[in-house]
This record gives structure tokens, sequence and C-alpha cells, in this order.
């Protein structure tokens, strides 16, 4: 039996659940590189192709600061971040 994998929307979340929970908010703002090795091997490779996705849906900005890209999210979507969160991975964050 095969491992069911994961969904665009649900690594989306992943995503927006990992820069919550460090509370990368604003000017406050992570690598792509630490967001990309907390996702499964099998779809690292895809993550700045879905970290531009949540960039263009306004959810995470995007950053060229040392020559790397870094990103945290929007303030000013928060309640639309919790919300994707709680309906893709089932988790609640306050």
């Amino acid at each position: 039996m095969e491992a069911l994998k994961p969904s665009s929307a649900q690594i989306k979340a992943h995503i927006l659940y990992k820069l919550s929970r460090h509370r990368r908010w604003g000017g406050k703002h992570t690598e792509l590189i630490n967001v990309r090795s907390a996702l499964p091997r099998e779809f690292q490779s895809q993550a700045e192709a879905i970290a531009r996705e949540l960039a263009d849906a306004d959810l995470i900005t995007w950053l060229k600061k040392t020559g790397q890209i870094h990103i945290s999210l929007n303030p000013h979507r928060k309640k639309d971040i919790f919300d994707i969160i709680e309906r893709y991975l089932g988790r609640q964050v306050w």
C-alpha cells in the first residue's frame, strides 16, 4: 500500500503553519531554505514555486536578502492564514 501524498493546498498550509509557529510575521523573516527543509523530501524541490503562489495570493511577503530568498507572513491576512491552516491541517492556531 502506497502512502498518501499531500495535496498542494496541504503543502501550502504546512508552510504557513511553520511560519506562524515560529512567529515569522511582517518584518521578522526566515530563509526559504529553512521552510523547505521541513517539507517531505519529494516536495522540497517545489517549495519555491509553492512559496511564489503564496506570495501571489498576498499571504506571505517575499524578500531577496543576502543572496537568499526570505519569506514572512503578511500580518494583514492573519485571519485568512489561520483559516487555511485549520481547514487543511486540522490544527487550531491562536
